[in-house]
């Protein structure tokens, strides 16, 4: 008996030492992986006050990490600061970071979404393409509606460990895109972003045409 306790405390140490191997390995493995972290979140900025730039403050603004909580704060930060809507940019704004040990280079940022579907229809995947404010089938969207490429000046293509870049959108535009191609309502978006290792990364967000879409005349 004595030798099959010690036989079964040998396969229990080797089982474990195993599993120590591959949990290291696998902890490794992680961290050489690209760890691009997404973070999302709505925001309201009025529009900058005119006056000599010594005497400008920093436009007010207000953030909330949903579009609702945003526009619940909205009527009141308008009458504290005796301003009209839209006086300002109602926008959603993200937040890459990298949170690896390597670096990570971005090659294409992209605003995807799925459509319902129906009896009639099946679901299709469509890019929204905020420059030119269009909506086209994502087959149709090969090296189109990347927002890398339609930037002012070189695209942060690289993001170092502990690096990160930010982007935002007008909700309105988004919006008024949206309602315009026939997808009202609250529709669920998603920022794709693509690195030049083939990893695509994403995170949802919303834009509810009947809050933000505007008359384009006004």
């Amino acid at each position: 008996m004595g030798d099959a306790l010690a036989q079964a405390g040998t396969a229990a140490a080797s089982v474990l030492a195993l599993i120590l191997s591959l949990a290291n390995l696998y902890l490794q493995r992680r961290d050489r992986s690209p760890r691009l972290r997404i973070r999302v979140r709505y925001e309201y900025r009025a529009r900058t006050p005119e006056g000599p730039p010594g005497e400008r403050r920093p436009p007010p603004r207000i953030h909330d990490d949903s579009q609702e909580g945003l526009y619940l704060l909205l009527g009141a930060f308008l009458r504290e600061h005796r301003l009209a809507y839209p006086e300002g940019s109602p926008v959603v704004r993200f937040s890459l970071s990298n949170e690896g040990q390597r670096e990570i280079f971005l090659d294409a940022i992209r605003i995807v979404f799925r459509t319902r579907g129906g009896r009639l229809r099946r679901r299709e995947t469509l890019v929204l393409d905020p420059a030119s404010d269009r909506v086209l089938p994502l087959d149709l969207a090969e090296g189109v509606a990347n927002v890398l490429e339609r930037e002012d000046g070189p695209p942060p293509v690289r993001l170092a460990p502990g690096d990160s870049a930010g982007y935002k959108f007008e909700l309105i535009r988004l919006a008024n895109t949206l309602k315009r191609e026939g997808h009202a309502g609250n529709v669920r978006l998603a920022l794709e972003v693509a690195d030049r290792l083939g990893h695509t990364h994403r995170r949802s967000f919303d834009v509810n045409t009947d809050l933000w879409a505007y008359p384009e005349d006004h």
